[in-house]
């Protein structure tokens, strides 16, 4: 049941020509070649135009009125059936843009389904299969089996009757004058939507709403239909796909291993048609391509979820980014920071050809998820790409191209790691291995596999040939086809806080929307970001090697526990509303580092510098909580483990990291006591972790040594 407007829903009776499908034009064309072809002569526009909506026998009666008593009538229409079905079967049923959408929310509204159409049952099941929506409906009532066409009511009669409903609960749609009649008379709940023929005053007064597209329709029916609730993890996607194509700029960890999760599972109703994704790395573009989809590990659950309808393309290939961005609707930027510079140019390009595609109108905005782990990240990217694009074109013509796109910040609260290379590459080598042996009945001698993350190019060439050879060789119901490819590791947090700045994000089932993002931007960048660097700096001091491993050392344990409660305290004063959602993180918080055993400590841990920067996750809780009298001891602590990190890992000298810290310090909003005592107290402990090497190296390392050591005597 539907409650749409005032009106009780039951039913949806749908006529299928100018309606669901685009075919008025292309019948327009066959009923005109086809009649050169038989009388000599086209059937002129206006002669067709009146005919829009006719059963067969009245468009042959208006025939003869204008092309005499003898037209062979019957072998035109005849004619024009098989070249307008070649041309679907060639080209496909032109679907209207938005018809899966609305389809799916009727039917998941549960509604019953109807079509009522002019057309004969032979053509009407062929299109409605090509098209892929003919299991959305419970009833076909067709032209061949009513004894009065429209506008005679009889077809939605009859549609309704076999609904088992009474027409006033029933929605029929339809897009001609003799349609919406044939639906008023019968005494529907009329919705007539806009085709080749602009609406007269008599359609429009027996129409209880008009749409100028089915999208306008999609609209109005979203604000009566449900939004779908966070769907769980091993939900299965929607099955019908709608006819939006979606991009991801970035095939990494959180752009293959989330965003392309939160992009299939869309609005709960329908999923994209495509997903594209950029990468530079060869072997993943190639081997998701061949196999068609790949699968992102939950070894929490056990679970692996297919992802499917992807498109790898090259990230270094400006025509495919381009098309990428003119053909999407939204595209998630996931990116790293340091990333930023580089790819606002491919960017700016993408948004560019976009705007000379659509003839330089300003229309058909873009959403833009941005993906970058950072506040302030929006401005970041604008900053980039509006740079490069007044390299391309004019400074004004780049202002309004950037204004009218949607741009929108983003929080993600999801652990993912990508496999590297030589896991990848190992994988293939098994498949590869299980495919021959399917196919030839023998294995392949196995080479010896070094385990470091970059191929040598003996494994590149090998990884080639598996791809293109299982590629060259699949077919449907192949054994590739139960051989799954994993290429991300994840916990289990489905949520993404996205800004609400776009229409498109209304429907989506896994998108928070909130107004002020650079809240939960401040509480994942130092409840999340900050707490998880602090402890990965101190794990691999420790010599653990991922997370989950480090987890079940209750040193490492009660380090975390004591850095998410002094963050907390801080937080807490400064955004008090916000109480709720920092106890729900910090609690998803631990549990995803607990079962984080595929994560590496090194992958966390890196740019340690970048971390500590005055503004950023670690010495913005530390300055927070001094300025307001919270205890920072643990956040300290933490500060110590990445210079200590820094200098261990990164081959950064001593002076340089204190350097750094006494200018960061300078800039973090704290008085110069405040300072100082931080300074001399991060000094002192570095200097008493680091190995003598690190000191002899430094003099001003061992100066401070000899000065504790005369301290202490």
């Amino acid at each position: 049941m539907l409650k749409f407007n005032n009106d009780i829903i039951h039913g949806a009776i749908f006529d299928m020509d100018g309606t669901m499908f685009d075919t008025e034009r292309l019948r327009f064309q066959t009923l005109k070649q086809a009649s050169q072809e038989l009388i000599g002569v086209s059937f002129s526009d206006a002669y067709l135009m009146a005919c829009l909506g006719l059963s067969a026998s009245s468009a042959h009666q208006l025939a003869k009125q204008q092309y005499g008593d003898d037209i062979p009538y019957a072998e035109i229409r005849q004619r024009a059936d098989e070249l307008e079905l070649e041309s679907v079967r060639s080209l496909g049923v032109p679907i209207k843009k938005g018809l899966v959408q609305v389809l799916e929310r009727l039917r998941k509204s549960g509604l019953r389904m109807a079509v009522a159409t002019s057309s004969r049952r032979l053509i009407a099941e062929e299109y409605l299969i090509n098209a892929n929506v003919y299991k959305f409906f419970d009833v076909l009532v067709c032209g061949d089996e009513v004894q009065k066409g429209k506008p005679h009511p009889e077809i939605f009669l009859s549609a309704a009757e076999k609904l088992n409903l009474p027409t006033s609960e029933c929605l029929m749609f339809e897009d001609s004058e003799n349609g919406i009649t044939s639906a008023y008379n019968a005494g529907g709940v009329t919705i007539l939507l806009q085709d080749i023929k602009e609406p007269n005053s008599n359609m429009l007064a027996k129409t209880d709403y008009f749409f100028e597209s089915m999208y306008d329709c999609l609209h109005q029916l979203d604000q009566h239909t449900l939004n779908l609730e966070m769907p769980t993890l091993q939900e299965s996607f929607p099955q019908s796909l709608n006819q939006l194509t979606v991009g991801i700029h970035g095939f990494g960890a959180i752009g293959g291993g989330f965003m392309a999760q939160i992009l299939s599972h869309w609005d709960g109703y329908t999923r994209p048609k495509r997903i594209y994704a950029s990468t530079h790395n060869f072997l993943y573009r190639s081997a998701v391509n061949a196999f068609g989809s790949y699968c992102i590990r939950y070894g929490q659950l056990s679970y692996d979820e297919r992802i499917e309808n992807m498109h790898i393309i090259d990230a270094g290939n400006i025509e495919q980014m381009q098309e990428m961005y003119i053909a999407s609707s939204m595209i998630a930027v996931c990116l790293p920071e340091q990333a930023i510079a580089t790819e606002a140019r491919t960017i700016a390009q993408g948004l560019y050809a976009r705007h000379i595609a659509n003839n330089e109108q300003f229309t058909n905005p873009l959403t833009v998820l941005i993906i970058l782990n950072k506040i302030g990240a929006k401005h970041l990217l604008l900053e980039h790409v509006h740079s490069a694009l007044v390299e391309i074109t004019a400074p004004d013509i780049a202002e309004q191209i950037l204004e009218q796109h949607y741009f929108c910040d983003t929080v993600v609260n999801r652990m993912v790691s990508k496999l590297t290379d030589q896991n990848l590459y190992r994988q293939l080598r098994i498949k590869y291995n299980i495919f021959k042996q399917y196919q030839l009945d023998h294995d392949l001698d196995h080479a010896d596999i070094e385990d470091a993350t970059r191929l040598n190019p003996e494994q590149e060439r090998l990884a080639s040939m598996y791809v293109e050879e299982m590629c060259s060789n699949f077919k449907p119901s192949h054994i590739l086809q139960t051989m799954d490819l994993i290429l991300f590791h994840a916990e289990v947090d489905m949520p993404i806080y996205v800004e609400n700045n776009s229409p498109l994000l209304g429907k989506m089932r896994q998108m928070v929307l909130v107004d002020d993002i650079q809240e939960i931007q401040l509480i994942k960048n130092r409840l999340w970001n900050g707490v998880h660097a602090m402890t990965t700096w101190y794990a691999t001091r420790l010599g653990y090697e991922t997370i989950g491993l480090a987890m079940a050392d209750p040193k490492v344990r009660e380090f975390m526990e004591g850095l998410l409660e002094e963050v907390k305290a801080g937080l807490t004063l400064t955004l008090p509303h916000r109480k709720n959602d920092l106890d729900d993180l910090a609690k998803s918080f631990i549990n995803s580092c607990v079962n984080a055993y595929k994560d590496p400590c090194e992958r966390v841990a890196r740019d340690p510098l970048r971390k500590l920067a005055a503004s950023e996750r670690v010495l913005g809780s530390i300055a927070c909580n001094i300025q307001q009298g919270l205890p920072y001891q643990n956040l300290s602590q933490g500060a110590l483990y990445g210079y200590y990190y820094s200098i261990q890992q990164k081959d950064i000298s001593y002076g340089e990291a204190i350097e750094h810290l006494k200018i960061q310090l300078g800039q973090s909003g704290l008085n110069e006591q405040h300072q100082q005592t931080l300074q001399r107290n991060i000094e002192t402990q570095l200097a008493q972790l680091l190995p003598a090497k690190h000191k002899t190296h430094n003099p001003h390392c061992v100066d401070l040594a000899k000065q504790m050591d005369h301290s202490l005597t």
